[in-house]
C-alpha cells in the first residue's frame, strides 16, 4: 500500500516562476535547457492553462511572477498571458533580447499601461561582442543591446543576466559591462545578475566559478 505524499504548508509565496516551453528563436550550444527553434520537449502553455494558476498564486499572496523558457517572447499569446499576470501582480521576463516582440511598440504600450509593473532581464553573456556572438550567433550582441535599449526607452525596468566564467575577476567583469552600458547610452547602474555555468543540456553542470 502506497503511503500518502507528504504535505507542504506554505506560509507565503514570494515568486512563482512560469516556464513557457523549450522553444527559442536562438540555438545556443551552451543552453542548459537545450532550447532551439521549434523545440517542443516542454510545450508552450496557453492562457487558459495558466490563468487559474496565476489567480491561485495571487490568492496566496504571491509577490511577483517570473517568466522563463526557452524564449518567452516568442510564445504565441504571450501578450495576453502577461496582461493577465500584470492585472494581479508585478512580473519579470527573462529574455535573450532579440525577439521581434520587443520591436512592436503597440504591444509594449499595452504592457506599460497594465496595473502592475513589468521588468525585463536581458541575457548578455559577455561584455565583449565577439565572445557573446561566438555562442549566440553573429550580430546577436547588437540585437540584444538594441532590445535592451528599446525596453528601457519604453519605460520598463531592465537589467542584464551574464555568465560567470571560472576564475574571473568579478569586479573587473562588471566594470566592463558598465563601460558598455555607458557607450550604449544606458544607465550604468542597471542591475547585472551573474549566473553560474549550468552546462549544456544533458551535461553535468558547474555550479561554482
Amino acid at each position: 500500500m502506497n503511503a500518502p505524499a507528504p504535505a507542504i504548508l506554505l506560509n507565503g509565496l514570494r515568486e512563482l516562476w512560469i516556464h513557457t516551453g523549450t522553444a527559442c528563436n536562438l540555438s545556443c550550444p551552451f543552453c542548459h535547457e537545450g532550447s532551439k527553434p521549434g523545440d517542443d520537449r516542454i510545450g508552450a502553455p496557453t492562457l487558459a492553462q495558466l490563468a487559474p494558476l496565476l489567480d491561485e498564486a495571487d490568492a496566496l499572496g504571491v509577490e511577483r511572477f517570473a517568466f522563463t523558457g526557452g524564449e518567452p517572447l516568442i510564445l504565441k499569446g504571450i501578450l495576453d498571458i502577461l496582461l493577465h499576470a500584470l492585472r494581479l501582480r508585478p512580473a519579470l521576463v527573462l529574455t535573450n533580447g532579440t525577439a521581434p516582440f520587443i520591436r512592436r511598440t503597440h504591444q509594449l504600450a499595452q504592457l506599460r499601461q497594465a496595473p502592475h509593473p513589468l521588468s525585463f532581464r536581458v541575457s548578455i553573456d559577455h561584455a565583449e561582442e565577439a565572445r557573446h556572438d561566438a555562442a549566440r550567433g553573429l550580430k546577436n550582441f547588437r540585437k540584444a543591446m538594441e532590445g535592451l535599449k528599446l525596453l528601457h526607452a519604453a519605460g520598463f525596468e531592465v537589467g542584464i543576466t551574464r555568465q560567470i566564467v571560472a576564475g574571473e575577476d568579478a569586479a573587473a567583469v562588471e566594470a566592463k559591462f558598465r563601460q558598455v552600458l555607458r557607450r550604449q547610452g544606458l544607465p550604468t547602474d542597471l542591475p547585472i545578475v551573474a549566473l553560474p555555468d549550468l552546462a549544456a543540456y544533458g551535461e553535468t553542470g558547474h555550479l561554482t566559478p
